[in-house]
């Protein structure tokens, strides 16, 4: 009687992972955001004072490599490790988003170099040129001889929320990276993948 009960009991202690939900089969490492990722997220940023300035499509989720600067700092921060189907409430301060609003970026030009056919008024935005390429400028106000332009970034000093979706991820291919980062980029040290 007592080997039946020795047996039985060996028999339970050798059965027992099964019966708590585990398996002698690897489990498969969850895929989560990180560097070198492509994602896709549904989003809705608001401004403090719960104003939504932009959000997703619904049918068209935002798509963008993780990791290579396509984000504000922020945004990427908080969103580094979350899985598919997961969902997040990102606060982003104004210095890790657009930064500070500076008065330094406020300039006097004179109302000729505005296409004439422009009805100009105060707050509303258009497309100006700077070095680094096209940028959003907003006019501050003007007078018939001179216009002041803002050429701070239109959310800039704002702190913003997010409420994040993932949708899915999936490894960036070496053509992505690429466009993204330059050619070379692909399988370089500086890329950490997962």
């Amino acid at each position: 009687m007592r080997k039946v009960i020795i047996g039985v009991i060996a028999a339970l202690v050798i059965a027992a992972p099964a019966f708590a939900g585990g398996s002698s089969e690897p489990e498969e490492p969850e895929i989560v955001v990180a560097p070198n990722k492509v994602v896709e997220v549904h989003y809705e940023g608001k401004l403090a004072d719960g104003t939504v300035f932009d959000s997703s499509d619904e049918d068209a989720p935002l798509e963008f490599v993780y990791g290579v600067g396509m984000l504000i700092p922020g945004l990427e921060e908080g969103m580094e490790g979350m899985a598919i189907g997961e969902k997040a409430t990102i606060e982003v301060l104004a210095e890790d988003a657009y930064g500070p609003h500076d008065d330094q970026q406020l300039q006097e030009i004179p109302r000729s170099q505005i296409d004439p056919e422009i009805e100009l008024e105060e707050g509303m935005q258009l497309m100006g040129q700077s070095p680094q390429g096209p940028m959003i400028v907003t006019v501050v106000e003007f007078d018939e001889q001179n216009v002041m332009i803002d050429f701070n970034h239109p959310l800039a000093g704002e702190d913003l929320t997010f409420e994040i979706e993932v949708i899915s991820i999936r490894d960036a291919t070496d053509d992505e990276l690429e466009q993204m980062l330059g050619p070379g980029a692909a399988g370089t040290e500086a890329l950490p993948t997962e």
